[in-house]
């Protein structure tokens, strides 16, 4: 019973923890999740490309901007969230595979659900990059499509 109760506790302070994340994330507040966004958006300042990769951002309309910002604005909440979800699935595996008998059926159905989580992740920031293709020009989506293909390629190291 005492184990039980631990976990709801702990279940809870991760879920607040999460929430207070998803949070800052919303409110733009956090440094790192600025530059998450900077590389999503293609403005990465890479060496291959230089400034070229900057170029679209500077061409917005005010269409465009205010557009490109409710889709930015609408990621980033949707990102918050869903990262602080795979947080609470993560500690919540901690807790299973610490366990004197763990069940590993139970294991393996919690790693597809942060699977699953990990997924919608990658296609909604997939989804963004085709949508801001959408509100661009050819001629800026020449220009963005540069930045996306500089932070691709580095993707692996931030």
């Amino acid at each position: 019973m005492k184990k039980a109760s631990g976990i709801v506790r702990l279940s809870m302070i991760i879920l607040m923890a999460g929430a207070t994340f998803a949070s800052a994330q919303m409110g733009g507040m956090e440094h790192g999740s600025d530059m998450k966004m900077e590389k999503m958006e293609g403005m990465e300042h890479n060496e291959g490309h230089g400034k070229e990769a900057l170029r679209w951002k500077q061409t917005l309309t005010e269409d465009q901007k205010m557009k490109a910002d409710k889709m930015h604005l609408e990621l980033k909440k949707a990102m918050g969230v869903l990262e602080a979800k795979v947080k609470l699935k993560e500690a919540e595996l901690n807790t299973m595979v610490t366990k004197d008998k763990p069940d590993t059926n139970a294991i393996h159905g919690k790693i597809n659900e942060i699977a699953e989580l990990k997924k919608e992740m990658i296609t909604k920031k997939y989804d963004h990059i085709v949508e801001m293709r959408s509100i661009l020009t050819p001629e800026q989506r020449v220009s963005f499509d540069l930045g996306v293909g500089g932070w691709m390629h580095h993707e692996g190291r931030h």
